[in-house]
């Protein structure tokens, strides 16, 4: 079943709608700002930035940064989605930021013409992972700095009474909404394939035990995702769905999973 970020405009609008909440609610989380600021503070202010955020979404990372940077720096949002790049607008009325719709193929910027480059959650849904960074390589300036921020999905379970049917819907899931599921295990030969070397990482677990919070904003989303793309059976969504929620009122709830940050910047020579 395709990853629905691959094309999300060709999706109906609840399940659009369902995303777009999804990746807003996410964004505001306060376990998720955290990485996200842990990451943001590491670039600096004293001087205008060019910074490109890829898979811009609904602009949650660059909202965040408008607010941080220099105000003199140039910060270009990209997507594959109108849709979603309409919303970033919508929700960044006063903050001079560009949104920029992309196609498939070669990115539409110059030769290293940015000093920051951010993928917050992309590159596992890209289909070919390497082939863009090595367009991100071409774009970023030879003392500019890459960040990717994503999610360990290979390793994301949410846990029901019995292991078993928590490792196949787990597996499930993850099937219908990473394309690339272990990509945090494959960044460090990618970046050096690609003509990056990597300086440092982070990694963060957010778990919850008894209550459900963040990953409990995750289960809803999937029970408007479920239906819509035939991740289960109609039935046996609702039941996951209903096992999520009571075990969450009675206390007995269970999710977990790992974030990375990624931290790149290009060997000198490479292109």
């Amino acid at each position: 079943m395709p990853d629905p970020y691959l094309n999300p405009d060709a999706l109906p609008e609840s399940t659009l709608t369902a995303m777009s909440t999804r990746l807003e609610e996410r964004g505001q989380h306060a376990g998720f700002l955290k990485m996200m600021d842990r990451y943001l503070s590491t670039l600096p202010t004293d001087r205008p930035l060019r910074v490109l955020d890829l898979g811009t979404g609904t602009g949650v990372v660059l909202r965040r940064l408008a607010e941080k940077l220099h105000p003199d720096s140039e910060l270009h949002g990209a997507d594959i989605s109108n849709n979603l790049l309409d919303e970033a607008r919508r929700l960044s009325p006063e903050q001079h930021i560009h949104w920029d719709h992309l196609q498939p193929g070669t990115l539409p910027y110059d030769d290293a013409s940015f000093d920051v480059i951010l993928m917050h959650t992309l590159l596992g849904h890209v289909p070919e992972p390497a082939e863009l960074l090595r367009d991100v390589r071409r774009i970023c300036s030879e003392q500019g700095q890459l960040i990717i921020f994503d999610a360990d999905h290979a390793g994301t379970t949410y846990s029901l009474p019995d292991y078993q049917e928590s490792r196949r819907i787990d597996a499930l899931l993850v099937s219908a909404i990473a394309t690339q599921p272990d990509i945090c295990r494959q960044l460090p030969r990618l970046l050096q394939a690609s003509g990056f070397e990597l300086q440092s990482h982070d990694a963060e677990l957010l778990s919850e035990c008894g209550k459900g919070n963040y990953w409990l904003s995750s289960v809803r989303g999937f029970a408007k995702l479920i239906p819509a793309l035939g991740i289960l059976p109609p039935e046996e969504g609702e039941r996951w769905e209903q096992q999520m929620l009571t075990s969450h009122e009675e206390g007995s709830f269970f999710a977990s999973g790992a974030f990375y940050t990624f931290y790149a910047r290009p060997r000198r020579g490479e292109v």
